[in-house]
């Protein structure tokens, strides 16, 4: 096994600091004489940052722990293959966290309590190495101070007084003394770091919905300006959804007003999507459109509806399966520009009659029911309302005489309903070069009718 220990020893700045593109001075605690406001400690606020960035680190590893508030575990060594090495894991997981405004300082050994130890150590301004094999754990723990151990205080203070500053000092008394002094716990935690004993951990388990919330602790009253936070929100609801192989056909933003207000907005794909980048496009959209009536206090992105997703695999030259990718992704643009009231597909219904035959859809609908196979060639623009024809001895007129090229097609069918159709229908060109569609009632009457235009 090989843990990658996440230390973020300040995780109650960075909450702060997530939302400015510039690290600003923050105040989190005053001595008592000074009058500085200080923002007080949000324990949620912290425990929920933590659950995601369990729920982002989960694309790497399915063994994620949440270690107390301050970091997390990744078991890796399972995974270093899919990876390509652990050096090129640890670039991606350095980039990601920055990306989403983290700071954390690695650790690596082949037990949990043995990665922790030296991330706290490398946090403290210690030079640590990591650590890739069992038998080098006692040499790399031996120099590291008691101190990281989170050992109570009276326990190291009768440690110190005995000459004991650092883990190697410790590993050196006597095995049975120590028990008797200090109890079989503490020796046990020693076990654990050094990998003579079980150290079984509960690994986190992704939850079936996001939803993350970020404080600006300002006002902002420009919407754009909240692309910046909303982009490393996204980032981390990509990491939960690549972890949980899904995809989302909606997503909530969330903003948080003054006097407690809130706004909603619902952004949708026409076929499931978890990409951050396309996400925050869309965002812009709708936000370039939104007339702020208050100032934002807080940002948060929400989702309930996980579902599959498969990874397309772009190619060289494009296929047919990525140029619907690309339809598809012009549809969500325009629906999120337009709104989804503006824009339609149009599906084919199973029906005989021209004016029966189809329906308009939501444009973001992922699959429409297939439409039904057409032998006979149809007209691309199709009159709302058929248009008398005038005739001449029976023989239709439009822009002088018809000349018929097909027909008849008898279409009889509506009997079911008020809207029956008894139809002979032809395609017919007038002297313009034209194409046309028309028909006449097949039950006796004379009269022709302009249903359709061909292309």
């Amino acid at each position: 096994m090989l843990w990658i220990a996440l230390y973020l020893p300040d995780l109650p700045l960075q909450l702060l600091q997530r939302a400015q593109q510039t690290t600003a001075l923050t105040v989190l605690s005053v001595p008592s004489g000074p009058s500085i406001a200080a923002p007080p400690r949000n324990e949620a606020a912290l425990t929920q940052a933590l659950h995601n960035l369990c729920c982002w680190a989960c694309q790497f590893t399915p063994t994620v722990v949440l270690q107390e508030q301050e970091g997390l575990l990744l078991e890796v060594g399972s995974t270093l293959q899919l990876h390509r090495g652990l050096s090129r894991l640890l670039v991606r997981i350095g980039k990601g966290l920055t990306e989403l405004g983290y700071r954390a300082e690695p650790g690596i050994a082949p037990t949990p309590l043995a990665a922790w130890l030296l991330a706290k150590a490398r946090c403290a301004g210690l030079r640590t190495r990591m650590c890739k094999d069992s038998t080098l754990l006692p040499e790399r723990l031996a120099p590291l101070p008691m101190a990281l151990l989170d050992w109570p205080a009276d326990v190291l203070g009768k440690l110190q007084t005995l000459g004991i500053y650092s883990i190697g000092q410790c590993l050196q008394l006597p095995r049975d003394g120590f028990i008797r002094r200090f109890g079989q716990p503490l020796r046990l935690e020693l076990d654990k770091a050094l990998g003579t004993a079980a150290d079984p951990r509960r690994c986190f388990e992704p939850p079936d919905s996001f939803a993350s919330r970020l404080e600006f602790g300002f006002e902002l009253n420009d919407a754009m300006m909240l692309l910046f936070p909303l982009k490393r929100l996204l980032q981390e609801f990509e990491g939960f959804l690549r972890a949980r192989g899904a995809g989302v056909h909606e997503w909530q933003l969330l903003l948080e007003h003054m006097n407690h207000g809130r706004s909603c907005i619902v952004i949708g794909v026409a076929t499931p999507e978890r990409s951050a980048e396309r996400f925050l496009l869309l965002a812009r959209e709708k936000l370039a459109l939104l007339k702020m009536t208050a100032a934002v206090l807080a940002l948060g992105i929400a989702a309930d509806k996980l579902l599959e997703f498969d990874e397309h695999n772009r190619s060289l030259i494009p296929d047919a399966n990525s140029r619907a990718i690309g339809w598809d992704q012009l549809i969500d643009k325009l629906v999120t520009r337009l709104s989804s009231d503006k824009v339609f597909r149009l599906r084919a219904l199973d029906d005989h009659r021209p004016e029966q035959a189809w329906q308009c859809s939501e444009a973001t609908m992922a699959k429409l029911p297939s439409a039904p196979a057409l032998t006979i060639p149809r007209p691309l623009w199709l009159l709302r309302t058929p248009r008398p024809l005038s005739s001449d001895d029976g023989t239709p007129r439009c822009q002088g005489p018809l000349h018929f090229l097909a027909g008849p097609e008898r279409i009889e069918s509506g009997w079911w309903d008020d809207h029956s159709a008894h139809r002979d229908y032809y395609v017919a060109r007038n002297r313009r070069g034209e194409t046309l569609w028309i028909y006449r009632e097949h039950q006796g009457s004379k009269h022709w009718f302009l249903h359709g235009v061909f292309a």
